[in-house]
């Protein structure tokens, strides 16, 4: 899913805050809102703030916007992962 606008300036990086949003096809706990977050600043070293979005259409599991990239963690994401895998599968291996 490409991101809108609105999102885009969700996801500008500021000093050593990094802005990015949270998409969820239900939404999610407080709880595993800052787990995310969490997760997400001791793996890139920087203060993060996550805004949470709902896509009703995805298929379990989070997918983050963060800087610029895509952290995805859903069934279809996997599923791509694995089709990828399974038509390419040289190519996936040489990475």
């Amino acid at each position: 899913m490409p991101v809108d606008t609105k999102e885009r300036a969700i996801l500008k990086n500021e000093d050593e805050i990094l802005y990015g949003c949270i998409v969820s096809g239900m939404p999610i706990s407080e709880t595993t809102h800052k787990q995310i977050t969490k997760h997400f600043e001791e793996m890139l070293g920087k203060q993060v703030k996550l805004s949470c979005h709902l896509d009703r259409e995805q298929i379990m599991g989070v997918r983050v916007e963060l800087n610029g990239y895509s952290y995805d963690g859903t069934l279809r994401g996997q599923l791509d992962d694995l089709r990828k895998l399974l038509t390419h599968p040289k190519e996936e291996r040489s990475h």
